[in-house]
C-alpha cells in the first residue's frame, strides 16, 4: 500500500521549474487540512457521542470531572398538612462527586517519502493516500480509546439470553466490574489475561470474564452456566429497559463534533453494533408481520430501514443504531481477535475475525486453519447520554471552513491531532568519500518528507452506569 512505500522504492524525478519554497508548499498545506475535514466524519463513531472536551496546551495533565448529584426521591405517597396546622417541610441537599483521569499523548507518523520538486503526480499517487491513511488511523485510535473506556469502566454488562452480569451465576468470583484507568493502562492492545495483567482484571472484564460468557468454563469446568446467545429485538428491548428503568439513564438530545444535530438521536438511547448484527434483526421472529396465531409475535413493528446522519433504524421509539466498522470480537476462550491482517502486501480482513464457529475448528488468530480461534462472539454497546466525556481529537476548528480564510489565519490555527508535513528527521546514508561506513544524518537537503501528528487523548466517566456492554454470539442471516 502507498503509505508503506519506503524512500528506496520511490523513483527520482528530474528537476523542474516549480517554485520549491513558495506556492507549492502553501497549496499543499491547504489541501492537507481540507482532506482532514472530509475524512474525519467518516470515522466518528463514539467521538460523536462523547467527544465534548476542548483541550488546549498548558491546561494540565490531569482531567478532573465534577458532577452534581441531585437529591434522591424518597416518597411513595405525599399528603401536606392542612392550612390550619403548621406545615411540615422537606429539606434537600444537592451533592457532587469528582473523578480524576490522567491524560495521555500519542504520536503518529507515516513512512518517509523522497521529495520530488515537481510533486504534483507524486502527491496524487502517494502523499495524498498516506495523509488520508494517517488521518484515518488517528481518528480510529481516538474512537478505540473511547470504546476501551466504555467497555472496561462499565460496572455491568448484559449477556444476551441470560441477563445482567451482576444478576447471573458466573463461575467462581468472575463478574463484570468497573476498572480504574490506571488498571486499563496495564492492558496492551486487548491483552487482558491474568498473565499479562492481574487476575482481578481478567475476572472483572478480561478474558476469563468473556470466556465465562461463552461457555461458563472459566471457573475450571465446562458447565455452561452463562452461555451468551444470539442478539434479538427482544433482548435489545430488555437491555433498554435496564437503562430506562433500573439505571434511569438519560436519552440523547444532541451530538458532538458535527455541523448539525441529528434528529435521529433525540430522545433515544444509541445502540452501537456491527452491520452484521443489525442485518440479523431484519429477520427477527419477534417482528409483528401479520401473523394470525396468538402469541406468535411479541413486539410492535420496528423501522429498521430508516437511515439518517450516520444512524439507522428506530426501535420501539427508544433506540437508534450506529455502526462500528470494527466491533470488539472474541473467540470462545475470551481472547480478542484483531480485525485485519496483511497478506501479500495487501490489507485484508482477518479470517479469524470474520469467521463464525464453535471455537473447536476454523481459523486461528494468525490466519492458520484447524485451530480454536474464530471470533464467534461480539460486544455491542447500548448507551445513554453523558456516560463519558472525551477530549476532542480533530477535526480543524469550524473557522477553517469560512469563506474569508486567508494564509495568516490558516497558519495561526492549531488543533489537537493536526497532521503536518516535515523534513526534520534523520535519514540513512551510504557513506562518503572520507568514510564509507553507512550511518545516519540530518535530512539537511530536504530530500525526504514525512507526515507527523501528536494528539492528547483523554476521557472521563460522567456516569459509567449509562453505558451497557451487550455480549452475544454472532450469527449470519441464512
Amino acid at each position: 500500500m502507498a503509505s508503506s512505500v519506503t524512500a528506496a522504492t520511490v523513483a527520482n524525478a528530474a528537476n523542474s521549474a516549480v517554485d520549491k519554497t513558495g506556492s507549492a508548499f502553501k497549496a499543499l498545506s491547504y489541501y492537507l487540512a481540507k482532506n482532514e475535514v472530509a475524512l474525519y466524519p467518516k470515522w466518528n463513531i463514539y467521538d460523536q457521542l462523547f467527544g465534548s472536551i476542548k483541550w488546549q496546551p498548558n491546561m494540565g495533565s490531569v482531567l478532573t470531572g465534577t458532577t452534581p448529584t441531585p437529591s434522591p426521591v424518597l416518597r411513595t405517597t405525599f399528603m401536606p398538612e392542612v392550612l390550619t396546622n403548621f406545615p411540615k417541610k422537606d429539606q434537600f441537599t444537592v451533592g457532587e462527586r469528582t473523578e480524576d483521569a490522567s491524560l495521555g499523548m500519542h504520536r503518529f507518523e507515516s513512512n518517509r517519502f523522497r521529495f520530488l520538486s515537481n510533486f504534483e503526480s507524486f502527491w496524487r499517487d502517494h502523499l495524498s493516500y498516506a495523509q488520508s491513511d494517517i488521518v484515518r488511523q488517528i481518528q480510529n485510535a481516538n474512537n478505540t480509546f473511547i470504546r476501551t473506556l466504555m467497555y472496561y469502566q462499565a460496572p455491568d454488562a448484559y449477556v444476551v439470553g441470560q441477563g445482567l452480569s451482576s444478576q447471573i451465576a458466573h463461575s467462581g468470583s468472575i463478574k463484570k466490574t468497573s476498572l480504574a484507568q490506571s488498571d486499563i493502562r496495564t492492558i496492551e492492545n486487548g491483552l487482558d489475561t491474568a498473565g499479562a495483567t492481574t487476575t482481578a482484571i481478567a475476572q472483572s472484564s478480561g478474558d476469563q470474564f468473556r470466556q465465562d460468557c461463552t461457555d461458563g468454563s472459566a471457573g475450571g469446568s465446562d458447565d455452561g452456566d452463562v452461555p451468551a446467545s444470539t442478539i434479538s429485538l427482544k433482548e435489545i428491548f430488555k437491555a433498554m429497559l435496564v437503562l430506562q428503568e433500573d439505571i434511569q439513564a438519560p436519552t440523547f438530545d444532541r451530538l458532538h463534533n458535527v455541523p448539525k444535530t441529528s434528529e435521529m438521536v433525540k430522545g433515544k438511547y444509541v445502540l452501537i453494533c456491527s452491520t452484521e448484527a443489525w442485518a440479523s434483526l431484519l429477520w427477527d421472529t419477534n417482528l409483528r408481520t401479520g401473523h394470525t396465531t396468538a402469541g406468535a409475535t411479541q413486539l410492535a413493528p420496528a423501522n429498521l430501514n430508516l437511515l439518517q446522519d450516520g444512524f439507522a433504524g428506530d426501535l420501539f421509539g427508544k433506540v437508534t443504531a450506529k455502526f462500528d466498522p470494527f466491533p470488539m470480537r472474541f473467540d470462545h476462550n475470551g481472547t480478542f481477535v484483531v480485525p485485519q491482517k496483511e497478506s501479500g502486501g495487501k490489507v485484508v480482513p482477518n479470517p479469524a475475525y470474520t469467521a463464525i464457529g464453535n471455537g473447536d475448528t476454523g481459523f486461528d488468530k494468525d490466519g492458520s486453519t484447524n485451530d480454536a480461534g474464530n471470533a464467534s462472539y461480539e460486544i455491542a454497546f447500548l448507551v445513554g447520554a453523558d456516560a463519558f466525556k472525551a477530549i476532542n481529537v480533530g477535526p480543524p476548528p469550524k473557522e477553517f471552513a469560512s469563506k474569508n480564510m486567508n494564509a495568516k489565519k490558516f497558519y495561526s490555527m492549531k488543533w489537537n491531532g493536526e497532521v503536518t508535513l516535515t523534513d526534520q528527521f534523520l535519514v540513512p546514508t551510504s557513506g562518503t568519500a572520507i568514510s564509507a561506513t553507512p550511518g545516519t544524518e540530518l535530512n539537511v537537503y530536504g530530500d525526504y518528507l514525512k507526515f507527523i501528528s501528536q494528539a492528547v487523548i483523554g476521557g472521563i466517566a460522567g456516569d459509567a452506569r449509562y453505558c451497557l456492554p451487550i455480549i452475544y454470539k454472532r450469527r449470519r442471516t441464512s
